[in-house]
């Protein structure tokens, strides 16, 4: 006796149900500009003013009385302005359309839908990373529909003269680790031009300025010193950095912070700057993290969305709190 198998198609095993996601870079922004920069919050403006203060001082003669109380040491009032833009991310999705997949089998039973049942964590899950990561991506390299420019546009689009102190895409070193382009000697070559400036140099000695790089040249600053020293540990810093935990760590004899931005990666920039000089202006930081959704008016359509308001500047953009290696202007 023979068993046949008329107009069947072979049996896939399609019962599981949990996604295996996309790999997606987390949006490590806010935590960075808390610590190291300045967050506003509460702001439903388009723009914010902050101000700067800076004086000038003149010794003048003192051999003599004063007869002009007007020495020409001034205090000029300024402001930086920080534009915030809005943003949406949504969409709808049609319960039903599971039926026609294994995607059935993580359905309620009935047909009207409260949810997307067993799949719905997971895309919201997906949707809820991909948005962070755009809005990371937005504030440092910019956005058509949300944030025009990122800190990145920001300092492109400025004459920095020589404190860009190099365009090359940055490297391990070359094959000695002695190239000026390796990642290990960027960072020493930004610090040689911060101390040359004896007010930015104050700034770096007291620990008050941080370097900012991707996780990609924080490997290369790995791999640039292990050229230069071999496996030697110098100081506990580079301990760190060759345990390979991408971990904030002071370059050696500094008190200079070395932080990682993922959405540097691809850019090649290095920056130096003074601590609370990257800003953040924003509404409501949940908004950025926090799904709103719901069944439209005929509870046929699971819809979903994310709105936030949010913009990027410096408290001050100049040589005078900036050094970086990348494009320029």
């Amino acid at each position: 006796m023979a068993l046949i198998y008329s107009g069947l198609s072979q049996w896939t095993d399609e019962s599981r149900l949990d996604f295996y996601l996309d790999a997606v870079a987390a949006n490590d922004v806010i935590p960075f500009v808390r610590q190291y920069g300045q967050l506003i919050t509460g702001v439903k403006a388009d723009t914010i003013k902050l101000p700067k203060l800076s004086s000038s001082i003149t010794i003048q003669d003192g051999s003599s009385c004063i007869t002009n109380i007007d020495g020409n040491s001034d205090s000029t009032i300024s402001q930086s302005t920080i534009t915030l833009s809005k943003g949406v991310v949504h969409d709808q999705i049609c319960v039903h359309g599971l039926e026609d997949y294994y995607t059935a089998q993580g359905l309620t039973a009935g047909q009207n839908y409260p949810g997307l049942g067993a799949f719905e964590a997971g895309i919201l899950q997906s949707v809820a990373g991909e948005t962070g990561k755009a809005i990371g991506s937005a504030m440092w390299q910019g956005n058509a529909n949300f944030i025009a420019k990122g800190w990145t546009d920001l300092i492109y689009e400025t004459n920095f003269g020589t404190s860009n102190l190099g365009t090359s895409t940055p490297t391990s070193g070359g094959s000695t680790g002695t190239d000026a382009a390796g990642v290990y000697n960027i960072c020493v070559s930004l610090l040689n031009a911060a101390m040359a400036d004896v007010d930015l140099a104050s700034e770096v000695i007291s620990g008050q300025a941080v370097i900012v790089m991707s996780p990609q040249e924080f490997l290369l600053l790995q791999q640039n010193y292990t050229k230069l020293y071999g496996g030697n540990t110098l100081v506990p810093a580079l301990d760190t950095l060759n345990g390979g935990t991408f971990a904030t760590i002071q370059f050696p004899g500094t008190r200079v912070n070395v932080v990682t931005q993922n959405f540097l990666t691809g850019t090649g920039t290095i920056i130096l700057s003074r601590r609370g000089n990257f800003v953040t202006a924003l509404d409501l930081e949940s908004d950025f993290t926090n799904i709103v959704m719901g069944l439209d008016q005929y509870q046929e359509f699971l819809w979903w969305k994310f709105r936030f308001k949010a913009g990027v500047g410096f408290r001050d953009l100049s040589s005078n709190s900036i050094k970086y290696w990348g494009p320029a202007s």
